[in-house]
């Protein structure tokens, strides 16, 4: 899970969900992300990642600026909402 947006395979009920974690990073500065919220079924992890996407464009302080930089910035919450909010 050591990437910016980590997706973690769970079962529940014997079906297919996931956990999705933000803000992890394998460089001089590791450290490991914030589970996001409850893991999501399968058939709506790709519209995770694009509400994380969205959330990241209208959150990043300037074009240049990275997802990873953008959640420590504003904190793992903004981005929460954007996802949870339709859930």
């Amino acid at each position: 899970h050591i990437g910016h947006i980590g997706i973690l395979g769970v079962e529940k009920n014997g079906e297919e969900y996931y956990q999705v974690t933000i803000g992890s990073r394998a460089d001089e500065r590791a450290e490991l992300g914030t589970i996001l919220g409850p893991a999501v079924p399968y058939d709506e992890i790709a519209d995770v990642v694009e509400d994380l996407a969205l959330a990241y464009l209208d959150l990043r302080a300037s074009a240049d600026e990275l997802f990873i930089d953008a959640v420590k910035r504003v904190g793992v919450e903004p981005f929460k909402e954007r996802v949870y909010a339709a859930r």
